[in-house]
């Protein structure tokens, strides 16, 4: 890690003037990013994502927003990981005006998978991000099958369409057909319901999973008993799909069936049913489908 002369890293150099007067901090920290501008870029966004906005913090912020390139950095996993980056959004958003062009201009121009795949993991961040439709339609068939899957997903949760949504489930790509359907969990329309009762007979259980999933959150009462049913599957996976359902849904009814899959004969299931059941006793759902 890089540090000041004084053999203070640039981190700790930068929360300690921030802990000093105003007047030191302007006049420090002005110093600080002549000498070293790009590793200071980086502690500014750690400095920010962990702490509540306050003078100093603000300062950060509006000096990143005058550099054009600090959000470069928010797209190196390297250099500030994905929820430090999110945190840090959230407060740049407040401080910049055209943070969310300079998102897109930069999305545009990132050309690796790796790379675009971090730039959508931070877009719901964003909040309303209408502006980036055009992007999203582009990669939503980028060669890429991973880009392509999440691309989708953003889309049919921003602008959810019959047509759209129809073409993702025709894909012979199985990520793209279940964040289609994942997609969907928040709309309580009729034509949710039909997506999630056809995607139910899909031939792939995380397909299967997530539109059981979709058609519990619309409150039809037979999504349940569908789900005990397939948990008994002969296949290892379609139990483990269940078993992450069972954890998602949360309904005392299941409890005690997780608690069996603990003795599956399936390693996979077995593993399953463990992490849905601690992330039942933690309150948390399981945040991926299997």
């Amino acid at each position: 890690m890089r540090q000041t002369p004084k053999g203070v890293s640039i981190p700790d150099a930068l929360a300690n003037i921030a802990s000093d007067s105003p007047e030191n901090f302007t006049l420090y920290f002005a110093r600080l990013r002549k000498m070293f501008p790009d590793e200071v870029a980086e502690a500014c966004l750690w400095f920010i994502a962990s702490r509540q906005l306050n003078a100093a913090s603000r300062s950060m912020a509006f000096w990143l927003s005058s550099q054009g390139t600090y959000v470069n950095i928010l797209f190196e996993s390297e250099a500030v990981p994905a929820d430090v980056a999110c945190k840090a959004l959230a407060v740049l958003k407040t401080v910049d005006d055209s943070f969310v062009i300079r998102f897109l201009k930069t999305a545009e121009q990132v050309s690796s998978p790796p790379s675009i795949l971090r730039a959508l993991s931070l877009v719901p961040s964003l909040g309303d991000y209408g502006i980036l439709i055009p992007w999203l339609r582009r990669l939503s068939s980028y060669k890429d099958a991973r880009v392509q899957s999440r691309a989708v997903k953003l889309l049919c949760e921003l602008r959810p369409n019959k047509a759209l949504i129809e073409r993702q489930l025709l894909s012979s790509d199985v990520r793209v057909r279940a964040n289609a359907i994942e997609a969907l969990w928040n709309s309580r329309t009729p034509e949710a319901t039909e997506f999630f009762k056809l995607a139910a007979s899909d031939s792939h259980h995380r397909v299967v999973g997530n539109a059981l999933v979709g058609l519990h959150l619309q409150g039809d009462p037979s999504a349940v008993a569908k789900i005990i049913e397939q948990s008994q599957n002969p296949d290892p996976l379609v139990r483990a799909a269940m078993a992450w359902c069972f954890g998602f849904i949360n309904d005392d009814r299941t409890t005690p069936l997780l608690h069996d899959l603990l003795k599956d004969k399936s390693v996979l299931v077995r593993k399953r049913a463990l992490r849905s059941l601690l992330a039942l006793q933690k309150d948390e759902s399981p945040t991926v489908s299997e």
